[in-house]
Formats: structure tokens, sequence, C-alpha cells
């Protein structure tokens, strides 16, 4: 405990005052002794003592200093290794939590409880981009302003064309009012994170952003890598249609769907007509030319809402959500007529296609796929019977509950 403080100064010069007076009998006794010593032996005692003393005295000053410095930079170390344990802490625990999500939208669950504390509370938004489009997955502020969309992908784009890409990654790049860091996955930006660059952040501060972007980057890059392998695994590599496993799998959700909300499902089932001749007579490459301008022809056709899909050799399933009746016929009818206008130059001359087409309706409360499929399969084949290039559609039958 110190018994004087800097506060105490007129308490300290009373204690040096009374000190003096004290052993001032004392004192005189010594330097006459000293001055005596001196005379005697010719030497200047005093003023050597005063030199060794002096020095001796900021000796210890400067000591105390270095001590005092040394201790402060202690402090400070310590505080700064709290900050860090607490920042990797947070890191772990928004790895931890992302790792767990399997969508954008635990993404942006996840983003937007635990990015707010690296950002000291700033606003803060994450686009991410497939081909050219930009989708705002996140957009927090504190406050009630909101920018517009066409304002953050301006940022975004010129986040991604930066050229410094590793400067970018640590410590983001200030464009305009943000600090933007791209998420990158090899040589393309899949998204950006932005943040409110107002009032300016530390060194420290933008690294500390800048590895929680990280975590953000490896996420969201292996669920956009997950769904193209899972996009990958579900189309038919020929055509780009969806194959037959997803085909029953969507069939019987839309069903589903249909049932609860009312809604009209139909479907479409078509073949090529004489597939085998034209394979014989002119090849089997120019079969797979016909198979894929026959699907080609069928994305263009119908709506992008459709769900398309190759059902094996030259047999396609189209699912209508949302189509009664009379617009399952329209389809229907549209496709055969478009299909017959192509015309495919082979080696062995020009092929024109043609196809016949089922259509099914599902009857309230239908659950079963299978059964719908056969239906429009029955219709599919009565068109060949009645002389192809045509469409029938399918008697209603109740379904069975």
């Amino acid at each position: 405990m110190r018994l004087i403080r800097k506060s105490d100064t007129s308490l300290a010069l009373a204690l040096v005052a009374g000190a003096i007076i004290i052993f001032e009998r004392p004192l005189r006794l010594l330097l006459d002794a000293a001055d005596a010593v001196q005379r005697r032996y010719d030497i200047d005692l005093v003023p050597g003592l005063i030199i060794l003393v002096s020095a001796l005295g900021f000796h210890l000053y400067r000591k105390r200093a270095v001590a005092r410095q040394a201790a402060q930079q202690a402090a400070t170390d310590i505080i700064n290794e709290r900050l860090r344990s607490g920042e990797l802490e947070r890191l772990v625990a928004f790895g931890a939590a992302l790792s767990a999500v399997n969508d954008l939208r635990g993404v942006r669950v996840v983003f937007s409880r635990f990015m707010p504390a690296f950002v000291r509370g700033r606003e803060v938004w994450l686009l991410t981009r497939i081909s050219d489009e930009w989708e705002a997955v996140v957009r927090q502020s504190p406050t009630d302003e909101s920018r517009d969309q066409a304002a953050l992908e301006r940022a975004a784009v010129a986040a991604a064309e930066w050229p410094a890409r590793d400067v970018a990654r640590a410590e983001g790049i200030a464009i305009d009012d943000d600090l933007c860091f791209p998420l990158w996955m090899g040589d393309a930006a899949i998204g950006v994170v932005g943040v409110r660059i107002v009032p300016p952040f530390a060194a420290s501060e933008r690294r500390g952003i800048g590895a929680a972007v990280a975590l953000v980057a490896g996420a969201v890059r292996n669920l956009q890598l997950l769904a193209q392998a899972r996009e990958t695994s579900l189309r038919d590599q020929q055509t780009g249609c969806f194959n037959r496993a997803y085909a029953v799998e969507s069939l019987g959700t839309e069903l589903q769907r249909a049932k609860r909300n009312g809604r009209p499902l139909s479907v479409l089932m078509f073949d090529i007509d004489r597939f085998k001749h034209t394979n014989d007579e002119h090849g089997h490459l120019a079969g797979d030319a016909i198979i894929a301008a026959v699907a080609g022809q069928c994305v263009q056709t119908l709506r992008a809402s459709d769900i398309k899909c190759r059902w094996g050799g030259d047999e396609f399933l189209v699912i209508l959500p949302d189509t009664p009746l009379a617009g399952a016929a329209h389809a229907g009818g549209s496709l055969t007529r478009e299909v017959a206008a192509l015309r495919l130059p082979t080696r062995s001359g020009v092929v024109a296609p043609t196809i016949s087409v089922g259509v099914a309706v599902a009857e309230a409360g239908e659950e079963d796929p299978m059964a719908l499929v056969a239906r429009a399969d029955e219709a599919l084949y009565k068109a060949k019977n009645g002389g192809r290039n045509r469409f029938v559609v399918a008697a209603p039958i109740r379904a069975v509950s």
C-alpha cells in the first residue's frame, strides 16, 4: 500500500523539511568530517559523493520507469490476449454453427446471429451469386435505413472484380461506404459480404471480419457444390432433363401439394414415333441428336415451372403443376406441333421427328404417382394406335380412397 501519492505533494515537502530540521546537526557534523578528510588527503569527496548519489538516484528512477512501462505493457498484452481469446471463441462457435447448416436459409440465420459481434453492430449484408444473378441472403441494419438491391449489387460487382485478392480476403476492400469481402470459389467470386465502414475499422478489426468471412465463404461454397452435385445426380446428362427417380419423387410431392391446396395437377407422357426404325436407318448418333432436339423443344415450348423428366429411352414425362385439363391439353397439342416442325440433318438425310402424347389429370385426393403415370401412358399408346403425331387425353377415373 502506498502511503504517499502524486496528490500528496504538500505532505511530502513538509516531511522533507521536517527531516532536514531534525537531522540538521548530524548532517553538519557529517559535512565537517567530510571537509576535514578532503583537506587532510587533498581529495574532492563531497562533489564525488554528490555525483554518485545523483547517478544512483537516476538509475533507480530509470529502473522504476522501465518496470512501470513493462507492467503497463503486460496489462495491455493481457487485455489483447483476452480480446483475441474471445474473438477465437466466437470464430469457433461461428464455424461450428455454419457447419451444421444445409441450405442458404440456415446460413442466413447463423450469419444474422453471429456476424454483428464481429462488425460491432454496424450494418452488414451478404449477397451470393449464381451465374450472373445476385441474391440478397442477409441485409441487417441497426437502423431503419435500408439501401436498395441495385446499390448493394454495384458494390458486390466492384469487389468481385478486385485484382488484389489476397488483400481483399484478409482486410477487405473499401468501396464507397462499405468494406467488402468477396467469397472466392477457385477463380470466381460466389458472393460478397459488405459492412458499413463508418466509423472506420482498426486493422485488427478488419482482419477479424476477414476471418469470419472466410468461414462464411467455406459454408456457401460447400452448399453450392452440394447443390451442384445433387443437381448432376438428378439430371439426365444427354438431355438435361430430370431423371426417372426424381420424376417419381417430384410427382409424389406435387400430388400431396395438390391434395392440400385443392389446385389441379396434370402430366404429359410422350415418346418419339418410330424411334427404333430411325435408329436403324440413320444410326445411333442421329438417334441421340433427335432425343436431344426433342428435349430442347420441350424446354422451349413448355413453362419454366413445368418439370421435364426423361422416363427412359425415348420416353419423357412432364409434370404440370397448377394445370387443369384444358391447360394440359393445350400443352400437349403445342408440344406435338412444335416437335413436328423440327428438321434435323443427318448423314443419310433430313429427319422430321414426331411424338405421341398422353395427357392425364390427377383426381381429387389422388396420392399414387404411378397410377397417374399409368393413365398417361395408356393415353400415349392410344395416340400411337390412332396414327401417331397426336395427343390423347386419358378418361377421368375417380381415385379410390
